[in-house]
């Protein structure tokens, strides 16, 4: 049995699966500006300590720490976008294998066993694939197992 020759399939959009791919994304995002908080805090706290048992020698910080915390806001603003494209790009990884998984169900739900998934070099899942795969080469050959046993017996 032969596997029909497909041309490689390619995704023209980030968000395939966007309910999926935005909760993940927020996770991710979340984690950060929760990691973000706790080491602004941490910061806070040990500069408030320093001033109080040092005050002459941190008052040159204070005194620029405005400009300080705006040039921190927009790396941290930078920061951010960073981890909302990255986590995009991730989410894109795992939500079209996810898509691809779905619309092959879809068709194999209709009758049509001879589909199978094909997932592009890099994807998540590629062991689930290749399980899938055999998963479908199995019962495709049961089914025309079955389809020649019953040719032969009403002949």
């Amino acid at each position: 049995m032969t596997e029909p020759t497909r041309a490689p399939f390619k995704r023209r959009t980030i968000f395939i699966k966007k309910q999926l791919q935005i909760r993940y994304m927020m996770l991710i995002i979340f984690s950060v500006l929760c990691g973000l908080a706790i080491m602004t805090l941490e910061l806070t706290a040990t500069l408030n300590d320093l001033f109080d048992a040092y005050p002459v020698l941190v008052q040159p910080i204070y005194d620029e720490f405005i400009p300080i915390v705006a040039s921190f806001f927009y790396k941290i603003v930078i920061y951010l976008l960073f981890v909302v494209l990255i986590s995009a790009i991730l989410s894109h990884k795992m939500a079209g294998p996810v898509f691809r998984f779905e619309e092959t169900c879809k068709a194999i739900a209709k009758g049509d066993f001879s589909q199978r998934v094909h997932l592009r070099k890099g994807d998540n899942f590629m062991e689930l694939q290749d399980e899938f795969n055999k998963m479908m080469d199995r019962v495709e050959a049961e089914i025309n197992k079955n389809k020649q046993g019953n040719n032969q017996t009403h002949e």
